[in-house]
């Protein structure tokens, strides 16, 4: 793969040349070979370290690259090396003369923003001068979408009004993969990394919630130090001087969930990316999740009528019908609490062990996960979460680290009361 880039007013816009070598991947492709963001007037690319603008390019292609990736501009040998190593491709030219990235003492934190309530946990825990930027996608003209980006929005200029240091970043580049949407998990840290030296940032911080970082509630408990998603674009955000700053890590949903019903910020966090800065959609997965979840939380038991409603929904039956259920250890929170009648919530209790699995340490915090953040800010961060949550004891550490779904899938068990779900859910009237 070939990049090129020219900046003009703050204008990046990147082509992508296609090698012979470069892969085709099953789950993904590559749509456009170009896009663009939209930096201040004033932001001048030539001050910007070469080895974070080769994380950035990084970020939108590397799942179409072959072996070699070529760059207008060389980077560090130990960039060079490090990518290398974990990767097996190379990333050229080397520029011998260059050294990484260090961040100034002086430098902020940066969150790569969402408006969503984990994003805004992430916020409640940092540095009040934290760097907030969000990465808004440019749709073209006359195509449809689900997609409604004015909660995000909303969220951010009330931040902003605030008096908080807001960016919001344009971009198509997530047209660069197909189906739309990050060619890397992590690419909305793009504006923030090509912001760095601009803003003066000295780590990023995401609202990765311990349900994706340790895999609770995917197959099997992970320690995230260990995985190869860390290993790799972790330690390559380490040279480039912006650290991982994971600091809602080691929370659930169900905490950050807790952490923002109790905060100035509770009527702004919206995940649904569906519906309204008002209202949101009440129809996708995430409403669906959240929205049960805060009935939890509010101690609120949902309405028959409305889980007729909710188990109605072809995606909402497609996403519980799968295995594991995205988000699998929320859910079985969720079904923890209900105490009704209703025939399929109570299927979907059995099917996911609400009534038989520990699960009041997902209300608490990992602590472990103290370091998925820089030395510089764990003080400040643990002091924050900990007026929030309490901390895991050794038994809910336990608890959550014995999380292991590929064992119980091969169980009798499973398989009845997987099957009493699907067919409730597959009898059951679509409107």
């Amino acid at each position: 793969m070939q990049i090129e880039y020219r900046c003009t007013k703050g204008l990046l816009k990147f082509h992508f040349r296609v090698q012979h070598d470069d892969l085709p991947r099953s789950d993904m492709k590559m749509g456009e070979t170009s896009c663009e963001i939209h930096l201040p007037p004033d932001w001048d690319i030539k001050k910007v370290h070469p080895d974070v603008l080769a994380l950035a390019s990084l970020l939108i292609i590397y799942p179409f690259a072959g072996s070699r990736i070529l760059l207008p501009h060389g980077v560090s040998q130990q960039f060079h090396d490090l990518f290398k190593r974990t990767t097996k491709k190379e990333i050229l030219p080397v520029d011998p003369h260059l050294t990484p990235r260090q961040a100034p003492q002086s430098s902020v934190p940066a969150l790569a923003y969402s408006g969503g309530v984990d994003s805004t946990a992430a916020l409640l825990l940092m540095p009040a001068n934290s760097c907030i930027v969000f990465l808004e996608r440019i749709i073209p003209v006359h195509q449809k979408t689900m997609y409604n980006k004015e909660a995000a929005l909303f969220a951010c200029n009330t931040l902003r009004n605030e008096g908080r240091n807001v960016f919001i970043i344009k971009s198509n580049l997530e047209y660069v993969r197909e189906p739309v949407g990050f060619p890397v998990d992590i690419a909305n840290a793009v504006p923030a990394l090509l912001l760095s030296d601009y803003a003066g940032l000295d780590s990023i911080a995401w609202g990765t919630v311990m349900d994706s970082a340790y895999q609770v509630g995917h197959l099997k408990f992970a320690d995230y130090n260990q995985r190869l998603h860390f290993n790799r674009w972790g330690k390559l955000f380490e040279l480039a001087g912006m650290p991982f700053n994971q600091v809602t890590g080691g929370i659930c949903e169900v905490g950050t969930s807790i952490i923002v019903k109790n905060s100035a910020y509770c009527t702004i966090a919206r995940s649904c990316m569906r519906g309204t800065a008002n209202k949101p959609c009440a129809t996708c997965w995430k409403c669906f999740r959240k929205g049960l979840l805060d009935d939890v939380l509010e101690q609120s038991t949902p309405g028959y009528s409305e889980l007729d409603r909710l188990f109605s929904l072809p995606h909402i039956k497609k996403t519980l019908n799968q295995f594991p259920i995205h988000s699998e250890n929320i859910i079985a929170y969720i079904t923890a609490h209900y105490n009704g009648d209703h025939p399929v919530m109570k299927k979907l209790k059995k099917r996911t062990r609400g009534d038989t699995l520990p699960v009041k340490w997902m209300e608490k915090w990992y602590r472990p996960s103290i370091h998925l953040l820089p030395e510089k800010y764990r003080g400040f961060v643990e002091k924050q979460i900990t007026k929030h949550l309490n901390v895991m004891n050794s038994e809910d550490e336990q608890q959550a680290e014995s999380w292991d779904l590929e064992t119980y899938r091969t169980t009798d068990e499973f398989q009845k009361y997987a099957a009493e779900l699907r067919t409730a859910l597959d009898t059951y009237p679509s409107f």
